[in-house]
């Protein structure tokens, strides 16, 4: 049953309302009603068993490919991330590039921050494989920023010109 925000604020009427009434109020509303409503995780039933549509990774080099099986598949298809997000959608970058064997790639995308729960039975495997046995649900990435105990970092000037730290995310 869509709530009484939902209903005021399709189409043309949002920017009326906007217009008329103030944004603060009604925004805040709509938000809120929006958190309440992205709360669970739904299922989207298919038409086809999950052996019809289990992708062909024999010759896929990807971190996801290897870590997905069709058990795996069939647990998790049908399963949508609050925002609509699906299995499908997170393997699809890896099933479009089968990748080099000699370059591994991931082969995966989180489509929203819920992915990392609701397809946990595959990210979490994957993220053990590329970060060379991390495991999310386990161990507790340590972060020390304190520059004082580096040690040993004097470098020969007549070898080392500079040096560069790099970092990324995503």
């Amino acid at each position: 049953m869509a709530s009484i925000f939902s209903k005021l604020l399709t189409g043309r009427n949002a920017s009326l309302l906007f217009a008329t009434m103030g944004t603060s109020v009604l925004t805040t509303g709509y938000l809120l009603n929006r958190q309440k409503v992205c709360a669970e995780v739904r299922e989207q039933p298919r038409l086809f068993p999950p052996s019809a549509d289990y992708p062909d990774l024999r010759k896929h080099n990807n971190c996801m490919a290897e870590c997905l099986t069709p058990a795996i598949y069939a647990k998790l298809r049908n399963k949508v991330t609050p925002n609509g997000y699906t299995l499908d959608q997170c393997i699809q970058t890896g099933v479009d590039n089968p990748g080099h064997p000699f370059i591994k790639t991931v082969g995966m995308v989180a489509g929203d921050e819920e992915s990392y729960e609701v397809f946990a039975d595959l990210f979490d495997p994957v993220i053990k494989l590329r970060h060379n046995g991390y495991d999310p649900r386990v161990m507790k990435h340590t972060t020390d920023l304190d520059a004082s105990k580096i040690t040993q970092g004097q470098f020969d000037e007549h070898y080392v010109l500079s040096s560069r730290v790099r970092t990324g995310r995503s």
